[in-house]
């Protein structure tokens, strides 16, 4: 893995989120960087070996902290998202020399919530994307502007007229032989593998 081109994606993963999911997974891939993302169902020891291996490998950490909160009644907050976090910027603060560059952007649904549940991550890169994937896709896009090479990105709006055409294309393409099932719970790694074909074959037919 290539420290710089790579991004560590910590994330919810309820079905809530996937749309979220996808289009950050699509912007990554189409601004030429590669997501890193803990799928496995394998023990808490084998995946949070994962994880370290991940932050230690990234130089961009995207940490969505929205649900560290109780989605619903009865149901408890979630804090595998700050604790990873908390792993993240840990490595950029005391790792060595190359982990002192990562950059880390921390996301959540509303802006200043984090401040009540999160104090001490105040001053830190964080966006809220109010739950809408267009508004997501803008605020990674920026804050990649912000802190990645002297490259000019595509535009927001260039990458989202893209992410739209990509799913269309993908429905249409997949549709003889999933179903709409198949399609919604698609492992993020396959979606990975997809994106990055398309994107792809679309810039060369540029």
């Amino acid at each position: 893995m290539r420290f710089e081109n790579n991004v560590f994606i910590n994330c919810p993963f309820d079905d809530g989120y996937r749309p979220l999911l996808k289009a950050l997974v699509f912007t990554l891939k189409y601004l030429d960087l590669v997501p890193h993302i803990s799928e496995t169902t394998s023990s808490s020891n084998i995946r949070i070996n994962q994880i370290k291996k991940f932050i230690r490998n990234c130089k961009y950490g995207i940490h969505d902290i929205s649900r560290n909160k109780a989605m619903s009644e009865g149901e408890l907050p979630r804090f595998n998202m700050p604790y990873e976090l908390g792993l993240d910027i840990g490595a950029a603060e005391f790792g060595r020399s190359i982990l002192k560059t990562k950059k880390i952007l921390i996301l959540d649904t509303e802006r200043y919530h984090y401040q009540k549940v999160i104090s001490d991550i105040s001053g830190q890169d964080i966006s809220a994307h109010n739950n809408e994937p267009q508004i997501l896709v803008s605020k990674v896009r920026n804050w990649l502007s912000s802190n990645a090479s002297e490259i000019v990105l595509p535009s927001a709006n260039e990458i989202w007229i893209a992410y739209n055409q990509f799913t269309d294309d993908l429905i249409s393409t997949l549709s003889p032989t999933y179903s709409a099932q198949d399609l919604n719970e698609m492992q993020i790694s396959d979606y990975i593998k997809f994106s990055n074909d398309w994107v792809r074959r679309f810039k060369l037919a540029k």
